[in-house]
């Protein structure tokens, strides 16, 4: 090869002066991803780390006095569900009680608040009955009822059950003084006519010794019952009289008997509501007289703003034959409620059905019989008003409104026992009247049950049963609520 070659051949590989290859840089046009592989790492460790963090729940202390055979991996319960699981019980450092760390899940976080009390579930056996027997067979627990107050990590739990699960604002707290205390205890029941409307919280002597001092809660339902007037007296234990007949025996109740209570009475005239704190006597039995007093005081209920009133509707049945040659029996019932221009309630509890024969047909409320007419009735969107009067007990005109959306109301019917609840967001409003969800199974029982809002107290319609499906109907201003159409007979 001569030197001419061998020049040409240096520069075609791109020799360097010192004889070596020189290196080209070549860019790749791929771009390389690899970089997100410990990104990705990062955020799953991450991840994980949260989820560990978030399921760990809320950690909490309680101090008790005796464990009663607590043991970690028992339950924290509320509304009879698991809601936390105790992690270790250990003695405090004085000895004086033990220690316990419980883990709440993480929906219910809301439930470590001052105010909140724990206490824990065991079988009990006392004169008023017996608690906690599904820890005889099974596990103990902690129970717990939550607070209002702000968040918190560390409570002091109850030695015993409280008395009274829930205050609920608007209840009242008085004071009972005696002499004695005889057959007062904690937990036994205030009674009115002999239905429990509170509790004795405590019992104890005053703070200069002079007298035995009960502090009672009453529920705000029958907070407007007790007055300045209201009398009080101990219902514990029996009153035994002997007599040329016999022996005669009083007890206010079967459970005063066993576990003491406190009886009141209102007088007619019974002066002004009282206020938290208010101090009455305690009488050691009824007098004669006040077993007598019937004074009309409305109460309310828990549900309904303070100061609203309950309605008390009365159970109406309407009768008629039908047939021509054979007649048979046919009736239908509901409810009705007293106003001023008379009885309001469903359409069909005033008139009978199509096939009624030409006997005449009575409706029944409140062990009085009304011969109906057929004149006598206003229809509007499936409610009448009759204008007759049956009870005193009438519901106000400006407690009656127009109700445009559905709205969280309460039905109330039997006035024995409580109200439902009815949320808005069961109720659909077609054509005029509110459609019930139903999902709430709600049976002929609530047929003309007044509905009552629960933001105001006041009423928005009835409830009516129709081929198997519940409605609110719907108020209107035009004639079931007008005052002045129609004038009810006052007998």
């Amino acid at each position: 090869m001569n030197t001419e070659e061998s020049h040409s051949n240096d520069n075609n590989t791109g020799n360097g002066s010192d004889g070596l290859p020189d290196a080209i840089m070549l860019r790749d046009g791929r771009s390389s991803w690899i970089w997100l592989v410990p990104l990705l790492a990062a955020i799953l460790v991450g991840w994980i780390g949260y989820r560990a963090w978030h399921l760990r729940g809320t950690v909490i202390s309680i101090h008790l006095d005796e464990g009663y055979d607590l043991r970690a991996g028992d339950d924290v319960r509320f509304r009879g569900i698991a809601v936390g699981t105790i992690r270790s019980i250990v003695l405090n450092k004085e000895l004086e009680g033990i220690e316990i760390k419980a883990a709440l899940h993480s929906n219910a976080s809301g439930l470590a608040r001052a105010g909140s009390r724990f206490w824990v579930v065991r079988p009990q056996l006392d004169v008023t009955g017996v608690a906690g027997l599904e820890t005889i067979v099974g596990p103990r627990y902690l129970a717990v009822i939550p607070g209002d107050g702000p968040p918190s990590d560390r409570f002091v739990g109850l030695n015993e059950p409280p008395f009274v699960e829930s205050i609920e604002p608007g209840d009242l707290e008085i004071t009972l003084a005696t002499s004695r205390r005889g057959s007062l205890r904690a937990g036994a029941p205030v009674l009115y006519r002999q239905v429990q409307v509170g509790t004795i919280l405590s019992v104890g002597l005053a703070s200069d010794s002079a007298s035995v001092e009960a502090r009672v809660r009453i529920h705000k339902p029958y907070v407007r019952l007790i007055r300045s007037e209201t009398r009080f007296w101990n219902a514990g234990g029996i009153d035994a009289t002997f007599g040329i007949r016999g022996m005669s025996i009083q007890t206010e109740s079967i459970e005063s008997l066993l576990a003491g209570g406190v009886g009141l009475a209102t007088p007619p005239f019974a002066g002004e509501v009282v206020h938290n704190g208010h101090r009455f006597s305690l009488s050691e039995k009824a007098e004669e007289e006040w077993l007598s007093w019937e004074p009309a005081i409305p109460i309310g209920s828990s549900l309904l703003p303070a100061g609203a009133t309950m309605p008390t509707p009365m159970r109406a049945v309407i009768g008629w034959k039908e047939g021509r040659w054979l007649k048979s029996d046919r009736s239908r019932q509901g409810w009705v409620l007293q106003t001023k221009s008379g009885l309001l309630g469903p359409a069909d509890l005033f008139a009978p059905g199509e096939s009624a024969g030409e006997d005449a047909v009575l409706l029944e409320v409140a062990g009085q019989s009304i011969a109906l007419q057929g004149d006598h009735q206003e229809y509007v969107g499936g409610l009448a008003v009759l204008p007759e009067r049956i009870s005193n007990n009438v519901w106000p005109s400006a407690d009656r409104r127009n109700a445009t959306e559905p709205e969280d109301c309460l039905v109330f019917a039997d006035p024995a026992t409580k109200p439902m609840p009815l949320a808005a967001s069961r109720l659909t409003k077609v054509e005029g009247k509110w459609q019930i969800d139903s999902a709430l199974g709600l049976d002929e029982m609530w047929h003309g049950a007044p509905v009552i809002a629960r933001k105001d107290g006041t009423l928005v319609g009835l409830m009516l049963i129709e081929d198997e499906s519940a409605v609110v109907a719907m108020l209107s201003s035009e004639k079931v609520t007008s005052e002045a159409e129609q004038t009810p007979n006052e007998d």
